[in-house]
């Protein structure tokens, strides 16, 4: 039971000493017994298959609109363009996408195989993850092209490289290629003011 006691003309709470130790001591106690934070996860960057299914035939004019098939995505640019070929490219262990040219993807087919048309990328100067869009076919005497990329990857795009022919590759601001758009020739570091804001894509000889 708390007192009040009179001492040379001040008020005292008797036990208050003790009752703020016992409340530090409990906290200090807290504390230690709480489990640590969790360490924030690293982000880790995964490169993504598609393949492009036409969705009508083939226009006069020799463009070829396309859906979308998921191919999935894994850890490696090597182990993405194997699968996205079906096993026919074998690329070099550790291949950057800097080193990824149209001749060291002729010199790795082992079979006839579906085309890379382009890889998209979410960082600048081909960096972070990636998407690859793969056909049945080049570019060669053929436009093909992709009206929604998705929610997953719409505006998040940042720069890209064609291959398969695909020397004149188009990226939009909007779906049905709408809005602005960014012509790379074939390859972009950077789609400018573009950046983070591509919905849909245009490849082309």
């Amino acid at each position: 039971m708390w007192r009040s006691v009179t001492q040379r003309g001040k008020t005292h709470s008797g036990g208050s000493s003790k009752f703020r130790s016992v409340a530090f001591v409990g906290a200090c106690i807290t504390l230690l017994l709480a489990p640590p934070a969790a360490a924030a996860p690293e982000y880790e960057d995964l490169h993504c298959v598609a393949y492009l299914v036409p969705s009508s035939a083939k226009s006069d004019d020799g463009v070829i609109s396309a859906t979308l098939e998921e191919g999935g995505c894994y850890p490696t640019l090597e182990e993405a363009l194997e699968v996205g070929t079906g096993g026919q490219v074998a690329l070099p262990d550790g291949t950057s996408p800097a080193e990824l040219t149209q001749s060291l993807l002729d010199s790795a087919v082992t079979a006839a195989t579906d085309v890379l048309l382009g890889t998209e990328y979410d960082g600048l100067n081909f960096g972070g993850s990636s998407k690859n869009y793969f056909a049945s076919s080049g570019c060669a005497n053929t436009t093909w092209q992709v009206a929604n990329v998705g929610a997953t990857w719409n505006d998040r795009f940042e720069s890209g490289v064609g291959f398969g022919t695909c020397d004149h590759n188009r990226k939009f601001q909007h779906v049905d290629f709408g809005g602005s758009v960014v012509l790379c020739t074939p390859n972009c570091g950077t789609y400018g003011t573009l950046r983070n804001e591509v919905t849909s894509l245009r490849w082309a000889d």
